[in-house]
């Protein structure tokens, strides 16, 4: 009888505890083959520890609310086992052991890929004989071997439908205003470039700015005033990882930032462009951080999110027992319209340590936009925007 454990591991998504649920319950239809279903308290560290959450202590009722629960109900940790020395993964080897685990499933991002990794050839070198396998999930889309991560979805629904929101708001007085957003995304710019798809509802971004392009505080101004002389508004959307000519990123000027550890100011770009937008212009200025919400906006997800994936975590537990190791489930998409897809496994080698960016045929190059063509990826997968009212009111178009 295989016992199972579930592991939660990096940062949250509104629907991670989909993948949850699909795990628990593939489990339980195959209750002939599959005994105990554990899930570590707090990631790996709980491991370590040898603090498991017994799954079968959940009723059907549970198991359902278990699905609309945003963040990560079993806890997370930033803890790195440690690879100069195996007492982390005897540790862990123990905890397996006094538990019957055979099968471990890891559900995370693109640093839990290389950690399962590890541990899978760590484990294997030690003696244990059961499986590893990753169910992807990240908000930044960065996880390669897959055409979107679970996670992924939902957040650039909640960036397309705020700034949606924002760009409505932002012409209710007819006076001057600019109005920069900060979304997530250190090294990839999926979801700041899904904030086109908000001129879908009417209105949306003048401006985007993605890590995959170098960022010009000197054109960034340039590009801001050009659009506000000629709506007399200007709503950008910056990737919080966008960097300077020099390799830094925003949130490492410690003039505005004060930490001295650049990664505390993580998810910080904010007063950056706070402070460089009110030295060059004097109408209102707002600066908005998304913030922690585009991860753990549950009841807003995106219904294909939510589906796919529950999906991936059945499809992985179903992997599992038949015998597959050192794989990660991932999603191949079939067609754009209808939208189609289908759930494979790729080695954990093809993905590990890969980081992957955006498509540059999606940047325009003449300005910091996204072209259509991005549209064909995104629609599908954040659902059904809102439809607002479209009065005609003729607007002011290019000032005279």
């Amino acid at each position: 009888m295989n016992n199972v454990l579930y592991i939660q591991s990096g940062g949250p998504t509104s629907v991670i505890n989909c993948s949850a649920r699909g795990v628990i319950g593939q489990c339980r239809e195959h209750s002939g083959e599959i005994g105990k279903i554990y899930a570590a308290l707090h990631g790996i560290d709980g491991v370590i520890r040898n603090e498991l959450y017994d799954c079968s202590m959940l009723n059907e009722q549970q198991l359902k609310d278990l699905a609309l629960t945003p963040s990560m109900a079993f806890g997370s940790c930033r803890y790195m086992v440690r690879e100069k020395t195996e007492d982390d993964y005897r540790s862990i080897l123990c905890t397996l052991r006094a538990h019957q685990i055979s099968m471990i499933l890891l559900n995370g991002g693109n640093g839990s890929a290389s950690a399962a990794l590890k541990l899978m050839r760590h484990l294997k070198q030690m003696g244990f004989a059961g499986s590893v396998l990753l169910i992807p999930k990240t908000v930044d889309n960065d996880i390669a071997g897959i055409d979107h991560s679970p996670g992924f979805p939902s957040a650039a629904r909640h960036v397309v439908t705020a700034v949606s929101e924002l760009a409505h708001d932002m012409y209710t007085y007819d006076t001057d205003l600019i109005m920069a957003v900060e979304v997530m995304g250190r090294n990839t710019g999926y979801l700041a470039a899904a904030a086109m798809a908000a001129c879908q509802t009417g209105w949306g971004p003048d401006l985007i700015y993605v890590p995959e392009r170098t960022f010009s505080p000197e054109m960034f101004v340039r590009d801001v005033a050009g659009t506000l002389e000629k709506k007399g508004k200007c709503l950008a959307v910056l990737s919080e990882g966008v960097k300077t000519e020099d390799g830094k990123y925003l949130f490492e000027d410690t003039t505005v930032n004060k930490a001295a550890d650049p990664s505390r100011n993580m998810g910080g770009i904010t007063p950056y462009l706070s402070t460089l937008l009110r030295k060059h212009f004097t109408c209102k200025i707002r600066c908005i951080d998304l913030g922690l919400m585009q991860r753990c906006d549950a009841h807003n997800a995106s219904p294909l999110d939510r589906k796919e994936a529950e999906k991936l975590g059945r499809y992985a537990v179903d992997a599992a027992l038949r015998g597959l190791d050192g794989q990660m489930v991932t999603i191949r998409r079939l067609s754009d319209k209808p939208y189609t897809s289908r759930m494979e496994c790729i080695p954990l080698e093809a993905v590990a340590d890969v980081e992957r960016t955006m498509d540059r045929r999606f940047l325009m190059k003449d300005r910091p936009f996204i072209r259509d063509g991005y549209l064909d990826y995104i629609l599908p997968l954040i659902g059904r925007l809102p439809a607002y009212a479209d009065l005609k009111i003729q607007r002011t178009g290019e000032r005279g």
